[in-house]
């Protein structure tokens, strides 16, 4: 990076870490399901009543009715099946993806194409932590979630960069501010909203794609395996998350091999 781009790196990261850039909260909806959630005196029906009180949060949900997410064979007829056969943990989860696309809005057209870009992105590698997650037999709620927050932090920068009217808007420049700050500030932001440690660990290794540690595969293992089957740079392979996972083939045959199975996930989190 050039001199003048890395000193508007570390005055971004800076404004973050002194609290003076703002810090997202967590989706109302999210926030809301969580509590309920979290009531022992919460029931099915009521449950039932406050998701149908939101009609694309509950088409959204319904569209796994039949997925490796349930238990058992027959897929679900009713929302309140469905509830009924999701785990807490996966129905929260799910509603927290649901709601992160409204997290962001911006009245600067370059600033809302990149969001719709990355945001994009993450849809994408959550379909590919799905699908690699049945490969693996790892968890297959942390592996989308952790897809899909892996890239959180470009939603506070892109909204910080409003008040930086002199940061170019091209879309190269604004691309590689998110890449170099995503993990650092993904990392803030799901401390903050007190998520499970594997999901920020696997946010702030955003990007590292060398990385190496001892004992067996992570989540942050399979995320950037995720990661890597979508970015178009040339990586030196196998990566060390590959040799970790058993998944030790070309980065282009592995993209081959899922790419049939990668179809459903992506329908279902579009």
């Amino acid at each position: 990076m050039s001199p003048s781009t890395d000193t508007l790196r570390m005055a971004l990261l800076n404004r973050f870490l002194k609290g003076e850039a703002r810090i997202p909260q967590m989706p109302e909806a999210a926030v809301r399901i969580r509590k309920l959630l979290d009531d022992p005196r919460t029931s099915l029906e009521q449950l039932t009543r406050v998701i149908t009180g939101d009609p694309p949060l509950a088409a959204y949900l319904m569209q796994f009715s039949n997925t490796p997410l349930l238990r058992g064979e027959r897929s679900c007829s009713s929302l309140r099946e469905l509830l009924s056969r999701l785990g807490t943990r996966q129905l929260a989860d799910l509603v927290l993806g649901f709601s992160l696309q409204n997290l962001f809005t911006s009245s600067e057209p370059a600033l809302q194409q990149a969001f719709r870009t990355r945001w994009r992105n993450a849809r994408e590698r959550a379909a590919h932590c799905a699908v690699l997650a049945q490969r693996t037999g790892m968890s297959l709620d942390d592996a989308m979630l952790g897809g899909l927050l892996q890239d959180i932090g470009s939603l506070p920068l892109l909204s910080e960069l409003e008040h930086w009217p002199n940061v170019p808007r091209e879309s190269d420049t604004l691309h590689e501010l998110c890449d170099q700050l995503s993990g650092d500030l993904g990392a803030l932001v799901l401390t903050r909203w007190q998520l499970p440690s594997a999901i920020i660990e696997s946010t702030r290794l955003y990007g590292q794609w060398q990385r190496e540690h001892d004992g067996a595969a992570d989540l942050a293992d399979l995320v950037l395996l995720a990661s890597s089957l979508q970015t178009s740079k040339t990586l030196q392979g196998p990566l060390p998350a590959q040799a970790k996972l058993g998944l030790e083939q070309p980065l282009d045959e592995l993209r081959q091999e899922l790419a049939g199975e990668l179809q459903l996930w992506k329908r279902l989190l579009a």
